[in-house]
């Protein structure tokens, strides 16, 4: 709920206002330095759209490096957001609770980090 409204925050209703939603999330340092990553070649980034299956295939991912260990309070904890994980206190180069290390993003395949290998996602926008 919004204190300036009372009322339960809608989904946003284009892209812009997607856009305008995700830039709160993010400082400029912290952004620029998700850009900076270097993944190593083993590396394994989780990009997609928003809203295209990105938090399910996080989990996916962990539980088949980990053997279904979902011990963590979120999954962020354990797959971190690239461009947002010098904000959340995250450190994208530090050693993760298994190998190989994972990341989830939502840059465009021009401003991904290359170097590692890449899962994407699509989801049909009909849907």
């Amino acid at each position: 709920m919004t204190s300036e409204t009372s009322r339960p925050l809608s989904r946003a209703r284009s892209v812009t206002e997607l856009h305008e939603r995700l830039a709160l999330f993010f400082t400029e340092e912290g952004y620029a330095r998700g850009l900076a990553f270097t993944p190593d070649p083993g590396d394994i980034l989780i990009a997609t759209y928003p809203k295209c299956g990105t938090t399910w295939m996080q989990q996916i991912v962990h539980g088949l490096r980990t053997r279904g260990d979902m011990s963590f309070r979120e999954i962020t904890e354990a797959v971190p957001w690239l461009e947002a994980a010098a904000d959340m206190g995250l450190d994208p180069d530090a050693p993760q609770a298994a190998a190989p290390r994972c990341y989830k993003t939502h840059l465009s395949w021009p401003q991904i980090p290359k170097g590692g290998r890449y899962i994407h996602v699509s989801r049909d926008p009909r849907d």
